[in-house]
């Protein structure tokens, strides 16, 4: 017996290799949710225009991609809390985006008249209420993605 390891290491090492084969790595974990959040960039890039129509179909997207995230299974605490800050993040701007599309939308019904003039202004209020969501949501995001990147130690690709 060398330093009493060798009675012990044969319980632990059992215990260790039990707990270890239903869990993934941390890094597996972080390259899950970073696959998922990686989209966002792609929906972004993809966006053609600033119509209602464009952003409806932003607001579907990033609702979509919310889900997405939110079924991502994970053990780490840490990223489970990651994980759901990125479903809020989108789930705001997809709110914002949808506030957008429907001001746009709204404006062809305006009349005119003096009623119209308080939708209009309405509209606007609206528009600029969604705009400060999504720049924050937007914020949000770019500090959780340096959040993760930290995490991960590396494992995660710039952008988000």
């Amino acid at each position: 017996m060398v330093w009493g390891v060798k009675s012990i290491t044969g319980p632990v090492a059992i215990a260790v290799a039990i707990a270890l084969v239903g869990c993934e790595s941390k890094v597996a974990q972080c390259n899950k949710l970073i696959e998922v959040v990686n989209q966002g960039q792609t929906i972004s890039q993809n966006i053609q225009g600033t119509d209602a129509a464009t952003m409806e179909k932003l607001s579907t997207d990033l609702q979509g991609l919310s889900e997405q995230i939110q079924a991502v299974e994970l053990e780490d605490e840490t990223l489970v809390g990651f994980r759901d800050r990125f479903v809020k993040i989108y789930q705001d701007l997809g709110g914002a985006a949808q506030k957008v599309g429907g001001a746009l939308a709204s404006l062809n019904d305006i009349k005119p008249n003096e009623e119209g003039v308080e939708k209009a202004k309405q509209l606007q209020t609206d528009v600029e209420e969604a705009s400060k969501v999504g720049d924050q949501a937007a914020k949000d995001e770019d500090t959780l993605v340096k959040e993760v990147n930290n995490y991960c130690g590396g494992t995660a690709p710039e952008g988000g």
